[in-house]
């Protein structure tokens, strides 16, 4: 909010000083009756004054906690990089944070009960949506204008980020473009000494990967005589199966023309068809629909348990995992895997649209002057270090392009810092994984992988029709409602027996779709498809 002080204008000399006289005797007090920010004078509320300018420059911000942060490197509040924050930012930045898993459900209490962070973050712009409509952020145009030099200039130079960023006519969000290697959201692996082993090629299709996964099962992959290997195992599995049938249960997609919610299409049925199937004849963990922050199905894979692997791309983990294989199975040759093609054809894992990270403000927020220019630290200077660690210590530039020294202490100092940097202004190339590895011969073998399973898991699109999902009250009330009904729906269809087919859960989550206003919603979607695809690109 803007905040300025009426002038009254007098004739008389006398007349003005004296009602100057008077007026700095007067309570803080904004246009309208307002009263002023904390910690602001009545001087500091003149006209034209900044209202934020006596304020401490402290602000708060959401922090995804994925238990990274060793003991002895203190916790995700208290920790080198948030001492180092506080001193190069010239900001008091309090972190807190919320589990990864259950972000949303989180932030969700906090901001219900008054105490959410200044700053709010997701990569989901569908959540930064619900928060528009339920009124608990706020529009940020007149403060990045105000306010903004780095990231203003940031967003002049990569202007179709705006439309991502705007909602009801207004920029709720800032956000920096992903580089290639985020935009890989999920990725696919395949134990090739096992497919070696038992004389089996690449799956190309989906009845191919099935067959491959019952041969790890029955055949003893691993040579240690007992039936113990899992063929599958991974934290986006159901996405997976999802993103090769192209029918994300959350997802809007045209169908002749026609905007047709993911989880009610006859896609979405065969994902969960799949599901059952592989859960029926052993091909997957049979705790998997329980293990919420994928422990267990990390654990299978790194001690060399399992076949296949599939998982989040980003933030280096599919290079810590493959190199926590090697330690325990030193001859493992995992191999990116390529999604196989469905009935349905052959689609991509899921992959991110252009913007990184959406960070909104909370409309109880003391002091946007402050977070605004913390976040122009941020994408000026500060995520270089954050994603990197310290030059001399955790990295050297070579050929532009920061190569680690010393992999563990990266680990163990760096790997979690990265998240901090909510806004990024960076650039990349497939091959700078290799020159961004520590010159370790299994640093150098793991970035090596990483490359070609980067390629690996661009080389085919996610389907997407549409650039960006609608955001409206109702849709977002349904989304609500519907998502426990569907994970109920898919964990009878996958645990349950016979009695509850695909086809059953499908009827069911479409009956519910209805009977909480899918009609409605359907056509309001396609009102705002209507009105907004000139703009899609």
């Amino acid at each position: 909010m803007k905040f300025r002080q009426k002038k009254k204008w007098v004739a008389s000399t006398a007349a003005l000083v004296l009602a100057a006289t008077m007026f700095a005797g007067c309570s803080n007090q904004t246009e309208g009756g307002a009263a002023a920010p904390a910690g602001t004078s009545s001087a500091g509320a003149n006209a034209g004054a900044d209202p934020y300018a006596a304020l401490p420059k402290a602000v708060s911000i959401s922090m995804f906690d994925r238990g990274a942060v060793s003991s002895d490197e203190g916790t995700y509040e208290n920790n080198r990089w948030v001492k180092w924050i506080k001193e190069q930012s010239g900001i008091d930045v309090k972190i807190v944070p919320v589990p990864r898993n259950q972000a949303q459900d989180k932030l969700n209490v906090l901001i219900a009960s008054n105490q959410a962070p200044d700053l709010i973050w997701e990569y989901d712009r569908a959540y930064i949506g619900k928060l528009v409509t339920q009124g608990a952020i706020q529009p940020i145009d007149e403060y990045i204008e105000k306010y903004s030099t780095s990231y203003k200039k940031y967003l002049q130079e990569h202007p179709d980020l705006k439309a991502y960023l705007t909602f009801e006519g207004k920029m709720y969000a800032v956000a920096t473009e992903r580089t290639m290697d985020s935009v890989a959201n999920h990725g696919m692996w395949i134990r090739q000494d096992w497919l070696d082993k038992l004389g089996l090629k690449t799956p190309t299709t989906m009845d191919e990967l099935i067959n491959v996964a019952k041969a790890f099962k029955d055949q003893d992959p691993d040579g240690n005589g007992k039936a113990d290997t899992v063929p599958l195992v991974g934290s986006n599995t159901f996405d997976a199966y999802s993103a090769m049938n192209a029918a994300m249960n959350n997802q809007w997609y045209l169908e002749n023309g026609k905007m047709k919610y993911g989880a009610t299409l006859d896609r979405f049925g065969d994902a969960m068809a799949l599901e059952k199937l592989m859960y029926e004849n052993g091909l997957v963990d049979k705790e998997y629909l329980t293990d919420k922050n994928f422990q267990r199905a990390n654990q299978l894979w790194t001690t060399g348990k399992a076949g296949i692997y599939v998982a989040s791309w980003g933030s280096g983990a599919m290079e810590t995992h493959i190199k926590d294989m090697w330690k325990n199975v030193p001859a493992a040759n995992p191999v990116p895997l390529e999604p196989v093609s469905t009935k349905n054809g052959k689609f991509g894992l899921y992959q991110e649209t252009k913007p990184f990270i959406f960070v909104a403000f909370n409309k109880e927020m003391k002091n946007p002057k402050a977070a605004v220019e913390y976040l122009d630290w941020l994408v000026d200077k500060g995520w270089m270090t954050l994603v990197n660690g310290i030059e001399g210590t955790h990295y050297k530039m070579v050929n532009n392009v920061p190569q680690q020294l010393d992999a563990d202490k990266y680990k163990k100092e760096v790997n979690y810092a990265p998240e901090y940097a909510v806004l990024r202004d960076a650039k990349f190339s497939p091959a700078d994984l290799l020159v961004k590895a520590a010159p370790d011969a299994v640093s150098q073998k793991a970035a090596s992988l990483s490359k070609t399973g980067l390629e690996t898991a661009m080389k085919n699109a996610f389907h997407r029709d549409i650039p960006y999902q609608p955001n409206f009250a109702e849709l977002n009330e349904i989304q609500t409602a519907l998502k426990p009904f569907i994970e109920d729906t898919r964990a009878k269809v996958t645990m349950q027996g016979n009695q509850y087919t695909a086809v059953w859960g499908l009827e069911e989550i479409r009956k519910e779709w209805k009977r909480l206003g899918g009609d409605k919603v359907e056509a309001l979607a396609q009102e705002w498809y209507e009105a907004n695809k000139a703009s899609f690109k």
